[in-house]
């Protein structure tokens, strides 16, 4: 006996209860009383066997019974909960993954212009270095040819 069914039999001898108090404050008649607690306990095994026979029938042609039904409901429910839930994540998670494309596309662009600029700064660095090291060959080539004028200004008037 599962626990519904439990459940189900604490509430009919509740409400069976509840009759006799009824029917004893209506009548008061205790064996009329004690005749409607019989009567109903009758109608409540009648009602446990065609529960069980409705039960074995629906098993035997393959069909679902009202307690398997509502144990797939809520597991329906459960699992409905469950896929909001990952629903409600994908969506974060796709929020957030915009967010760092965002960024990541303004960091590739930002690396970009770093990238320029730095290009710039070594051709006018090379330039530069390559108009000194120009600036100094003519220099030397002007001391050397100084040195070598005075060397045959030296060797003309040695002569």
């Amino acid at each position: 006996m599962d626990s519904m069914q439990r459940d189900r039999e604490a509430y009919y001898k509740k409400i069976e209860a509840q009759l006799n108090k009824r029917i004893h404050a209506s009548t008061n008649n205790r064996t009329f009383t004690l005749a409607a607690g019989r009567a109903l306990d009758s109608h409540l095994k009648r009602v446990k066997i065609h529960r069980r026979l409705t039960i074995r029938w629906l098993n035997h042609i393959g069909l679902v019974n009202k307690d398997e039904l509502a144990a797939l409901s809520v597991r329906i429910v459960d699992y409905e909960g469950k896929l909001d839930s990952l629903d409600e994540q994908m969506f974060t998670i796709n929020k957030s993954q915009h967010k760092n494309q965002l960024l990541l596309n303004t960091i590739y662009h930002s690396l970009e212009e770093w990238v320029a600029f730095l290009r710039n700064e070594m051709k006018e660095l090379h330039s530069s270095k390559m108009t000194n090291l120009e600036k100094e060959l003519l220099e030397l080539k002007q001391l050397f040819k100084e040195e070598s004028d005075l060397e045959e200004i030296d060797n003309d008037r040695k002569k």
